[in-house]
């Protein structure tokens, strides 16, 4: 949201700001998933729960882990096996297999002929068909067994519900009560290094299920209090990250030159065809010189790289190029094709982005959408050194 006077907004937002002290003080406690940004990363938590479940791992919970979250799951179920049941097995002879026929997790207890099959979900969805595969994958390799199908997500809910009539529905929030549970209770048993880590894995969770209620009501007031703020460096910093990161992976070949770089954008010229292109362009006029072909990297709802061309002072010249580029292969909408056309795109590649703030995910995206476009810059310069030939 724009402000009437953002600098007053910002000097309100950090001076004399206890609340932004104490978020900033709560962050800065260390977390191994945070850290290494794996906090919303599904196939670290399955290692995590594949660990925790596994009685002979090196956490010395033994079997603790393993019975109460398989109880917790069977609470209010009727699949065969009860809470009650698993409470008084022996769960002596377990094998956890990950990423096991693509399944994220699966628990074979041979003594009780069981077996656990977890599909855990952060982010995305299952996609339809997925569960009903691999409930049958299952069945079909351990015939004898009584199978417990779970599907794990961050609210206990599914996107396709016919392919999850015959699962356990179960929530990270439920994950999370089990495993504060088992940290009260056993703490004093636990090896310090494996209770620091189970400390930060249930921060972890607590997070992402939106549990932490000290922490939402901490972000709530400072983001009543200071909104006008906090939506302006959200808009500013996205910005102003695209538009760092976008500039280095370009300037990094070598090969290009900047030429903008407005908010949201960056505009650039292979230098190969800087040695081609006249400059004969009179649609973009702040561009550090007036060429009438040129690429540029836009934040939109995806990072994308398009290659345009723009109207030229000969626009037979212009119609001329565009032809060559459609007759190479390269697609141009009906409108390119008119005289007094300004702009006309002719390729572009993309990347999705879901956090524009967080340079890792950005410098990822923009590089694979640099790059797949990067490599049609050799085709344009033939395309474009025929069709300027001593224009230059």
């Amino acid at each position: 949201m724009a402000s009437t006077n953002p600098k007053a907004a910002l000097d309100r937002f950090l001076a004399d700001n206890p609340e932004l002290e104490r978020l900033s003080a709560r962050l800065a406690t260390f977390n191994v998933f945070r850290a290494l940004k794996l906090e919303r990363v599904e196939i670290r938590h399955s290692n995590a729960l594949g660990w925790l479940m596994d009685p002979e791992q090196s956490h010395g919970l033994g079997e603790v882990f393993l019975r109460r979250i398989m109880s917790n799951m069977l609470l209010g179920t009727d699949v065969g096996v009860s809470a009650a049941q698993v409470e008084l097995m022996t769960l002596g002879d377990v094998e956890v297999r990950r990423e096991w026929r693509n399944i994220d997790l699966l628990v074979i207890d041979r003594g009780n002929k069981l077996v656990l099959l977890i599909e855990n979900k952060i982010g995305s969805g299952e996609s339809r068909g997925q569960l009903v595969r691999y409930r049958k994958i299952v069945s079909q390799e351990f015939p004898r067994f009584k199978l417990l199908p779970v599907f794990l997500t961050l609210d206990g809910q599914s996107t396709h519900g016919d392919d999850t009539h015959d699962f356990i529905l179960y929530s990270h929030a439920q994950l999370c009560g089990v495993l504060e549970g088992i940290l009260e209770q056993r703490r004093p048993q636990m090896p310090e290094a494996v209770a620091s880590f189970l400390d930060q894995y249930h921060e972890t969770l607590r997070r992402l299920t939106m549990q932490d209620d000290e922490l939402a009501k901490l972000c709530r007031t400072i983001y009543r209090r200071h909104r006008e703020a906090i939506d302006l460096i959200a808009e500013y910093g996205m910005t102003s990250a695209f538009n760092e990161v976008a500039t280095e992976i370009i300037e990094k070949e070598d090969d290009c030159e900047i030429l903008f770089s407005p908010p949201k954008r960056v505009w650039f010229l292979p230098k190969s065809w800087a040695k081609v292109v006249p400059e004969n362009g009179t649609a973009w006029k702040r561009l550090k010189r007036k060429v009438s072909v040129c690429c540029w990297v836009l934040q939109g709802k995806q990072a994308r790289v398009y290659f345009e061309v723009c109207a030229m002072d000969d626009p037979d010249l212009r119609l001329t190029c565009v032809k060559a580029l459609r007759d190479a292969g390269f697609k141009l909408g009906k409108m390119a094709f008119r005289k007094d056309a300004q702009y006309s795109k002719f390729f572009n590649s993309s990347a999705k982005v879901k956090d524009w703030t967080d340079r890792e995910e950005l410098t990822d995206a923009i590089g694979k959408a640099f790059y797949k476009a990067r490599e049609q810059f050799s085709k344009v310069e033939a395309i474009l050194q025929k069709v300027f030939k001593d224009k230059k």
